[in-house]
């Protein structure tokens, strides 16, 4: 009878250890192999380069040692090194904006020769992202050549404006857009045109969208919740984030909203805008199952009416990113209705010059009121500034998920 004897792995010849290890995809796991051995390291060193470039990339970013033309050429040199330039950008674009922003004719100009070299098909927008700032009319038929010829390449698109803006021809031109945002001043912007002469432009993929406009002028919360209504009407169904003015709460199209998952509100003027009763009484009513919410900007009494609306949302809410005016006796118990909470800013204020003990209890209660916990803003205004003491080990401690606590001091209006 033969006796089998087990074949191990350093048994194998090099050519089929090589085939193994190129299936491998994870630069930590390709780091782990050449780790492994000095016959392993040996075997695959030739591939280091390539196969590292994952692990190197996010420190060039960090150490912002990566022009703009450079990034624009890596994904051409291997398969590998794509992927890893699209993941790091489109994980977070906002990593090379200060690359990337498209300022003034000659720049655009050059950006638009450059995308003009690359092989046919080629991407020039890194991440399929691009950030749009001062958008004057020295640049916009320049801004406009190169989304027209290189548009339907993009994903996500930033626009920051300070003249008027025509917004449905810029992205007419971008018909795969899935994340839109827009900063800029209501005013500035020609609603009653891009209403009557050029119907918003269809977006099927857009589902995230983010327009933060601000005024001062009288007229401008009628021109926003016009805008808003536009915008419902177009983009309403399909949108599962958005961030906005406030105002949104007063449009009589909000119900599109059906998909809505996260929502953002600000406030159009800092100055003026307030949260009504109104506002919290349309939040309680919305049909949305909302994974996100925030309201910005403010700190918001600890009310009964703010307690229903956020209660419209107790079986879905994760993220609570609101700033809630506390009094000294706060029970932590008032926020047991969500118990899939991750995310929590609180606001406190006090007259005293030490945060009172039992308001440590009550946050200390909110370990068992909200388990899953995992983020805890605390923001102290008025006399609660100074002299205040959190051991971070011991909340990290007592909420078994916490991972990051944060303890500032910020003097937002009361509203």
């Amino acid at each position: 009878m033969e006796h089998l004897h087990p074949t191990k792995i350093s048994d194998l010849p090099n050519e089929m250890l090589e085939e193994i290890f190129n299936f491998l995809q994870d630069p930590d796991d390709f780091l782990s192999v050449i780790g492994t051995c000095h016959r392993w390291n040996d075997l695959m060193s030739y591939r280091k380069t390539e196969r590292l470039f994952g692990k190197v990339l996010p420190i060039l970013l960090k150490s912002d040692l990566v022009p703009l033309r450079s990034m624009l050429t890596i994904r051409l040199i291997s398969k590998n090194w794509k992927q890893a330039a699209e993941f790091q950008l489109e994980e977070d674009p906002s990593k090379l904006e200060r690359k990337y922003d498209v300022v003034g004719v000659e720049r655009v100009n050059r950006f638009i020769t450059h995308a003009s070299n690359l092989p046919q098909g080629g991407n020039p927008f890194i991440g399929k992202h691009l950030m749009i700032s001062a958008l004057v009319p020295e640049t916009y038929d320049s801004i406009h050549q190169l989304i027209q010829q290189h548009g339907t390449l993009l994903r996500s698109i930033e626009m920051y404006f300070y003249t008027i803006i025509q917004f449905t021809s810029i992205v007419g031109a971008i018909p795969n857009l899935e994340t839109l945002f827009i900063w800029g001043f209501i005013e500035v912007w020609d609603i009653e045109d891009e209403a009557d002469a050029h119907p918003f432009p269809p977006l099927l993929r857009l589902n995230n969208l983010s327009l933060c406009l601000y005024g001062t002028a009288q007229n401008d919360d009628d021109r926003t919740l016009r805008l808003l209504s536009l915008m419902l009407t177009a983009y309403g169904e399909q949108l599962t984030t958005l961030k906005c003015p406030k105002q949104l709460l007063r449009v009589g199209r909000i119900n599109l909203l059906r998909n809505l998952r996260r929502l953002e509100l600000i406030k159009a003027n800092a100055l003026t805008d307030t949260y009504t009763l109104p506002d919290f009484q349309v939040l309680s009513q919305v049909k949305w199952r909302l994974h996100t919410l925030s309201l910005s900007d403010c700190c918001i009494q600890f009310t009964a009416e703010l307690m229903a609306a956020l209660n419209n949302f107790c079986e879905t809410l994760e993220n609570l990113e609101i700033s809630i005016e506390l009094e000294e006796n706060f029970d932590a118990d008032s926020l047991a209705s969500f118990p899939f909470l991750k995310k929590l800013d609180l606001g406190i204020a006090s007259e005293l010059r030490f945060i009172p003990l039992g308001m440590k209890d009550a946050l200390i209660k909110l370990s068992g009121v909200s388990p899953n916990l995992e983020k805890l803003d605390i923001c102290l205004r008025n006399g609660a500034l100074s002299h205040v003491f959190w051991n971070m080990e011991m909340m990290i401690n007592v909420f078994r998920k916490l991972n990051a606590f944060k303890l500032r001091a910020a003097l937002y209006p009361i509203l």
